[in-house]
C-alpha cells in the first residue's frame, strides 16, 4: 500500500510538472505572460517585442525573436536579437508579478539597422554575442558582454547605464532626438566597418568598450575604448602593432593615445573632436613608414616609387577641418610640423637628408628652411603659397640640377636640364626667387643669379660661366654673363631666349670671347660653329656675336653676325682640300634666314687675302658662291712651286653644279682657268680649259731648268674633261706655243739640244735659241701624245712625236733633226740625226736611234679611238698619225 501511494504521489508530481511544462511552451503561457514582461521591461525605460516567451528549465524566461524599440510607439527598431534570457523572481512570478532582475544572451545573434526608418537595408551585425546585465530599478550593469561585430572586430563591452524613465513627461531627450544621434552614430560605426573590412590580419583585432551613462541622454554617455591589432595589412604596408585608446565624453572624443609600429620605426599621436564639430585637433610624432601608409591608402603610384633606408623623423601639430568654410580653400586643415629623414631614394637617384619645418591654413601653404642634400651638393628651398599673399618661393641649388631630371615631367624643362653635363668636379651655385599671384611659375618672373664650373653645356667645355637669371613663360633672360673656357674668356650682355612652340628664337648682345673663335657659338648656334671651325682660328682670336638665331626649325628668324679678329694669330682656310695657313685673320660671318654670308681678310704666304661668299644651309640644298683674292699664291705644277700672283678665284655652285672661274698672273703673264665640278655624281666630274698667255720663258726658266735662262714666252691651252681622283679619265687636247725661248730650259726636248750641239761648228752663237716651238696634243688614258712638237733655232730644226705616261712619270719619244744653212756633210749615216727619248720628265734621255732606246716595260699609249675622243674635247683637228722614222737623206742639209 505504502509502495502504491508513493508511486501514486510520484505519477501525480510528474503529471504537475509534465502538465506546467506543457502549459508554459503553450501559446497560453506566451498570451498571458508576454504583457507582464514587456510591462515590466517598459518601467525600466525598454521598450520591446518578442515572438514568444518561454520558462527555461534551468531558471528565468526565454524571449525568442526579441524586437527592441527607440519609445513607447514601438515605431523605431533600434535592434533584433534572436533569444535573451531574462532573471525573475519566481516567488513573484507565482505571485502573477514579473520582476525581472538580470538578462542574459548566450552566443546570441543581434542585428542593428543603421537606418531605422529602414530596417531592411544596411544591418549592423553582433555575432556570437555572450552577455551579462543585472537590472536594478533603472540602473543597467553590464558585467560581460562579448561578441563578433561583422566577422571584422572582436568587442568587449562592459559598464552601467542608466534607463530611460517610464514617463514621457520626465525631463530628457526626446524619442526623435535619441533616434537621430543613434543614427548617426551608427552611420559612423558602419563606415568604419566598412573601412576595417579592407584590412588583412592573422587576428581578429579587439575593441574593448567601457560605458557609462543615461541612455536617455545619449549625448552625455561616456566611454573608454581600447583598439588593438597585430599584424594588420592593408595591400603591400603592414603594422606589426597598433593600440589606439579614446575616450568618449557626451559627444567629445578624445584619442588620448595612437601607438603605430612598422618596420622602419614607430608613429604616436593624439587627437580630440566633438561630435558635429567640424575641426579635429591632433598632434603627432613618427618615425614609421609614413610613405608606404600613404601609398597604401591614397594609391599613389609615385609614392611607390620612394625607398628610405632611414626612418623618416616627422611631427606635426594642428588640426583638421572636416567641412570646409569656403569652396576656395587650399587645405582642410590648420597644421605646423617639421620632417627630418635620412638616406632614401627614388627612381634611380638616392639623396642623403632631407628636412623642413611646414605650415598650412586653409588660406596657404608654407616650406621653410627644406634642405635636401645629395652626393653633389644640397637644395634649400623656401616656398609660400597663399590665397591673399599670392605664391613666393626661394631656392639656393648647390647639386647638379641633372638629379632631378628622372622627377620632371614638362618636355621643355627636360629639354633645358637634358643641354648639361657635370662630372664629380663640376659646382653649381644658383640662387633664385620668385613670386607672382597663382600657383603658377609660368606666370611667376624669377630672377636671380647662378655660378657653375666645369661643366658642358651643348657638348661644349666650360670652366666657369656666372650670370644673372630672369625668367617669365617662354622668356629667359640671361644677363652680365662672364665665361671661362679652357682656350680663354668669353662675356656677354644678354643672351635673350624665346622658347615659344611656335616662334623659338635667342637674341645675343655683344657675345665676346677670347677663346676658341667656334667653341662659344656652338653653345648657341652650332651650324655656324661648323663654318666657322673650319678655319681653325688660334687662341686668342677675339670673336664677337650679335643678332637673332632661330632654332627649333626656325631658321627664317636668323638674322645674325659673328665677327673675329686675331691681329698676331692664325687661322686655316681650306680651298681644294689644300689647308693653307693665314695669318692675322679678321672677318665676319652673317646668317640671315639659311643662308650664311662670309667676309674673310688676313695674310697668305705674306701677302694680302681675301674670302668672300655665301652658302646655303637648307637641309638637302647644295649651293654656295665663294671668290678668293689672293696677292701671292705659290701652287706646284710639274713638281715645281710657280709664284701665282694677283689670285682670283670665284666658285659658285648651285645644286650641286660648281661652276669655276680662276685667273692670275704667274712668270710674267697671265693665266686663266675655267670649268665646272658636278658634285651630284660620285665620283664628281669636270669639265675646263686652261689659258696661258706670254709667260716669260726666262722665268719659266729659273723655275724649270736653272743657268738656261733666255728672253722669250710661252702661251698656250688646254681644255680637258675627267672625273676627280681619277687620272686615267682625263681627256682632252690643247696646244702650246714658245717663242724666243731657250731650248735647253724646254721639258723633255731640252736634254737633246746639247747632243745636237756637239755635232755643230763650234762657237755657233745662239744655235740652242728657238724662234718658235710648238705642238698640238691629246691626254687620255694617263698619257700626253703629241705628233707634231717642232722647234726652230738658227741653226736647226726639231720635229719631235711621241707620249708621256704622267701616271708612271714616263716618256717615250722620236726626234728628228734637220740642219739649217750650214752647208757642210756631217756624216754619212742618217740615223745619227734621228734620236729616241726614253726616261722621265725631270730626267729624259736622249740616244741616236741607231743604238735603240726607249722603255722595256712601256705601258701601251692611247688607242686611234681614245685618241678621236680626246681631240674631240680638247678641240684640235683631227689628223692622221705620223709613224715615227728615221728623217731621209736629203733632210741632213737643211732648206
Amino acid at each position: 500500500m505504502l509502495r502504491f501511494l508513493r508511486r501514486a504521489l510520484f505519477f501525480a508530481i510528474v503529471s504537475f510538472l509534465l502538465a506546467a511544462g506543457v502549459y508554459l511552451t503553450t501559446a497560453s503561457f506566451h498570451e498571458r505572460w508576454h504583457g507582464f514582461v514587456t510591462g515590466e521591461l517598459a518601467q525600466h525605460g525598454v521598450h520591446l517585442d518578442f515572438e514568444r516567451l518561454a520558462i527555461n528549465p534551468f531558471g528565468g524566461l526565454v524571449a525568442r525573436g526579441v524586437r527592441v524599440y527607440n519609445d513607447v510607439s514601438k515605431r523605431h527598431l533600434v535592434a533584433s536579437v534572436d533569444r535573451l534570457n531574462l532573471d525573475v523572481d519566481f516567488g513573484s512570478l507565482v505571485e502573477g508579478r514579473v520582476q525581472i532582475e538580470g538578462m542574459e544572451l548566450l552566443h546570441a545573434s543581434v542585428a542593428l539597422p543603421v537606418d531605422p526608418d529602414r530596417p531592411d537595408l544596411t544591418v549592423i551585425e553582433l555575432k556570437d554575442l555572450s552577455a551579462r546585465a543585472l537590472l536594478e530599478g533603472r540602473r543597467l550593469e553590464i558585467r560581460h558582454a562579448e561578441g563578433l561585430l561583422s566577422d571584422g572586430l572582436h568587442i568587449l563591452i562592459s559598464g552601467v547605464l542608466e534607463l530611460p524613465a517610464p514617463s514621457p513627461d520626465q525631463q530628457g531627450m526626446s524619442a526623435d532626438q535619441r533616434m537621430n544621434l543613434m543614427r548617426e552614430h551608427r552611420e559612423q560605426i558602419q563606415h568604419g566597418l566598412d573601412w576595417l573590412a579592407r584590412f588583412r590580419a592573422p587576428h581578429v583585432p579587439t575593441l574593448s568598450v567601457k560605458v557609462s551613462g543615461a541612455l536617455e541622454r545619449p549625448d552625455e554617455i561616456k566611454a573608454e575604448l581600447l583598439f588593438q591589432a597585430d599584424g594588420l595589412a592593408f595591400e603591400d604596408y603592414v603594422w606589426n602593432e597598433l593600440v589606439a585608446e579614446a575616450e568618449y565624453d557626451g559627444g567629445f572624443i578624445d584619442l588620448k593615445r595612437l601607438h603605430l609600429r612598422d618596420h622602419l620605426g614607430i608613429m604616436d599621436a593624439t587627437a580630440t573632436w566633438r561630435l558635429g564639430s567640424d575641426q579635429l585637433r591632433f598632434r603627432l610624432t613618427s618615425s614609421a613608414d609614413l610613405p608606404g601608409l600613404a601609398r597604401a591608402f591614397l594609391n599613389n603610384e609615385g609614392l611607390r616609387e620612394v625607398v628610405f633606408y632611414e626612418a623618416p623623423q616627422l611631427a606635426l601639430e594642428g588640426s583638421v577641418l572636416l567641412k570646409k568654410k569656403s569652396p576656395d580653400d587650399m587645405l582642410p586643415v590648420n597644421v605646423t610640423g617639421s620632417l627630418d629623414c635620412g638616406r632614401f631614394g627614388s627612381r634611380g637617384e638616392v639623396f642623403n637628408s632631407l628636412s623642413l619645418t611646414l605650415g598650412a591654413t586653409p588660406q596657404g601653404i608654407y616650406v621653410k628652411d627644406a634642405l635636401l642634400k645629395h652626393k653633389t651638393g644640397s637644395l634649400v628651398l623656401n616656398v609660400m603659397h597663399h590665397q591673399e599673399m599670392g605664391f613666393k618661393a626661394e631656392l639656393l641649388l648647390r647639386m647638379h640640377p641633372t638629379v632631378f631630371l628622372p622627377f620632371v615631367l614638362l618636355p621643355k624643362t627636360r629639354e633645358i636640364i637634358q643641354r648639361f653635363e657635370f662630372n664629380d668636379d663640376s659646382q653649381v651655385d644658383v640662387h633664385v626667387s620668385t613670386a607672382g599671384p597663382k600657383l603658377n611659375l609660368r606666370e611667376s618672373p624669377t630672377s636671380g643669379h647662378g655660378v657653375i664650373r666645369n661643366f658642358r653645356y651643348k657638348g661644349v667645355p666650360f670652366e666657369s660661366a656666372e650670370m644673372d637669371l630672369a625668367f617669365l613663360g617662354d622668356i629667359q633672360n640671361y644677363a652680365n654673363v662672364k665665361i671661362q673656357r679652357p682656350d680663354g674668356p668669353a662675356e656677354a650682355e644678354l643672351v635673350f631666349v624665346n622658347d615659344d612652340d611656335n616662334e623659338k628664337w635667342l637674341k645675343l648682345v655683344n657675345v665676346r670671347a677670347l677663346a676658341d673663335a667656334a667653341g662659344i657659338v656652338r653653345a648657341f648656334a652650332p651650324k655656324v660653329a661648323d663654318q666657322i671651325e673650319r678655319y681653325r682660328f688660334s687662341a686668342g682670336t677675339d670673336v664677337t656675336a650679335n643678332g637673332v638665331i632661330g632654332y627649333k626649325g626656325n631658321p627664317q628668324l636668323n638674322d645674325y653676325k659673328v665677327a673675329f679678329k686675331n691681329p698676331v694669330g692664325g687661322a686655316h682656310y681650306v680651298l681644294w682640300d689644300e689647308d693653307y695657313p693665314i695669318t692675322a685673320p679678321n672677318g665676319e660671318v652673317h646668317i640671315v634666314g639659311n643662308m650664311l654670308n662670309f667676309d674673310f681678310n688676313g695674310r697668305l704666304f705674306g701677302d694680302t687675302m681675301h674670302a668672300k661668299g655665301a652658302v646655303n644651309l637648307t637641309p638637302g640644298v647644295r649651293g654656295y658662291d665663294v671668290v678668293v683674292q689672293a696677292g701671292r699664291f705659290p701652287y706646284s705644277v710639274f713638281g715645281k712651286k710657280l709664284p701665282f700672283e694677283e689670285v682670283r678665284a670665284e666658285v659658285r655652285n648651285r645644286d650641286g653644279l660648281a661652276r669655276i672661274d680662276i685667273a692670275a698672273d704667274v712668270l710674267g703673264g697671265d693665266m686663266t682657268l675655267k670649268g665646272t665640278l658636278n658634285e651630284n655624281r660620285e665620283p664628281n666630274s669636270y669639265d675646263g680649259e686652261l689659258r696661258m698667255n706670254a709667260l716669260s720663258f726666262h722665268k719659266f726658266a729659273q723655275v724649270y731648268s736653272p743657268g738656261n735662262e733666255s728672253v722669250g714666252d710661252i702661251s698656250g691651252h688646254f681644255k680637258f674633261a675627267g672625273r676627280m681622283n681619277d687620272w686615267k679619265t682625263l681627256k682632252g687636247g690643247g696646244a702650246l706655243i714658245i717663242v724666243n725661248g731657250n731650248l735647253l730650259a724646254l721639258p723633255v726636248l731640252g736634254p737633246l739640244t746639247p747632243i745636237i750641239g756637239a755635232i755643230l761648228p763650234s762657237p755657233i752663237k745662239g744655235y740652242n735659241v728657238a724662234k718658235k716651238a710648238d705642238c698640238t696634243f691629246e691626254v687620255s688614258d694617263g698619257f700626253i701624245v703629241t705628233d707634231n712638237v717642232e722647234a726652230e733655232s738658227s741653226a736647226f730644226r726639231i720635229v719631235s712625236r711621241g707620249n708621256i705616261d704622267f701616271i708612271r712619270d714616263d716618256i717615250d719619244f722620236n726626234a728628228e733633226v734637220r740642219m739649217r744653212g750650214l752647208g757642210i756633210l756631217l756624216f754619212p749615216v742618217t740615223q745619227l740625226l734621228a734620236y729616241k727619248g726614253s726616261g722621265t720628265l725631270k730626267d729624259t734621255r736622249w740616244s741616236p736611234r741607231i743604238f735603240g732606246g726607249g722603255n722595256n716595260d712601256e705601258r701601251k699609249p692611247p688607242t686611234e679611238q681614245e685618241l678621236r675622243e680626246a681631240q674631240r674635247i680638247g678641240g684640235n683637228p683631227a689628223k692622221p698619225r705620223v709613224n715615227a722614222s728615221p728623217p731621209k737623206q736629203k733632210a741632213l742639209f737643211g732648206n
